[in-house]
């Protein structure tokens, strides 16, 4: 029914695939579709990595619910803002108001241009700190 993979013990894939696309932004063709990745991490804390296009948001979110049978999300990282990685991000928000969302000050810039949720509140912000490493700073560096 629900169609996830298991990279790893507790590590799932929970994008979609998108037949329907023809044009990756309405310039490259996509002969066979394209697909929208998104990850549940599931440990002592739950981690979701990115959302997916909105087009596809039905068969998303019953996938998501489908692997935290009622657990609740710790974190939703945004590696970035195009719409085939976040364009679900508010219903997740919605579905789940206990979420930090993990991302850099950028993206909360761009968060705020084009969702009406909350994100002060819930925002954990993630600097470079080096080779190799980043880390979470505190909410006072949100650029505002």
């Amino acid at each position: 029914m629900y169609q996830t993979t298991e990279i790893k013990k507790d590590i799932f894939w929970t994008g979609v695939n998108d037949r329907r696309t023809h044009l990756f932004e309405n310039y490259w063709p996509l002969p066979k579709g394209v697909a929208y990745n998104s990850y549940v991490i599931l440990d002592e804390k739950i981690a979701v990595i990115d959302t997916v296009e909105r087009s596809r948001m039905e068969d998303y979110l019953d996938k998501l619910e489908n692997i935290l049978q009622g657990r609740k999300i710790d974190y939703l990282i945004i590696n970035h803002m195009e719409p085939d990685h976040c364009a679900t991000m508010a219903e997740v928000i919605l579905r789940h108001p206990e979420v930090k969302v993990v991302c850099n000050a950028k993206t909360v810039t761009m968060i705020r241009n084009f969702f009406n949720f909350d994100i002060e509140s819930r925002v954990q912000l993630v600097k470079e700190g080096g080779r190799h490493q980043s880390f979470v700073v505190d909410n006072e560096d949100i650029v505002r």
